[in-house]
């Protein structure tokens, strides 16, 4: 099985354009599963460099919050200590995943947590932190479903 150069989508073996991105497929630019590093690397990389600036978004969030805890309402406190926490977490992860990048999609895939900080956050944390989920759902979470199978195939080659 081929895989797109500029996506990571699987391909058929007879396909000229990715179903993916609509790229033009040319079959010596394509990796098989067998030499996936190229490819890999590149989604490896783009996924860490989204979950970086997810962190700095979540650590801005955080402290708009905090500062609006000490001006505005107290419970904004608790909220932006909360994003911070996260914030700082998604950097850590940024630069684990390029090390170790298993269980990537089993860390992705479930919903209920990001549910979970969007109502959070709309609710106690205002408006504000909503732009942090949006993100996080559209620009991490959905990269990772649209090459689950890249992801799940690391998990294989890890055990």
């Amino acid at each position: 099985m081929k895989y797109c150069t500029h996506c990571g989508k699987e391909l058929l073996d007879e396909a000229v354009i990715c179903v993916g991105c609509g790229c033009a497929v040319r079959g010596h630019n394509n990796q098989t599963v067998n030499n996936q590093s190229i490819d890999g690397n590149a989604l490896l990389n783009t996924l860490s460099q989204r979950l970086n600036t997810n962190g700095i978004i979540w650590l801005v969030i955080g402290v708009l919050q905090i500062l609006g805890g000490i001006f505005i309402n107290w419970f904004l406190l608790i909220v932006g200590v909360l994003n911070i926490i996260s914030a700082v977490q998604d950097m850590q992860y940024s630069k684990t995943l390029l090390e170790n990048p298993s269980g990537i999609v089993a860390k992705f895939e479930p919903i209920t947590g990001p549910v979970i900080t969007l109502i959070y956050n709309l609710v106690i944390g205002g408006v504000i932190g909503v732009v942090g989920s949006i993100y996080y759902f559209f620009g991490i979470r959905n990269f990772v479903m649209e090459n689950k199978q890249f992801f799940t195939s690391l998990d294989k080659e890890n055990r």
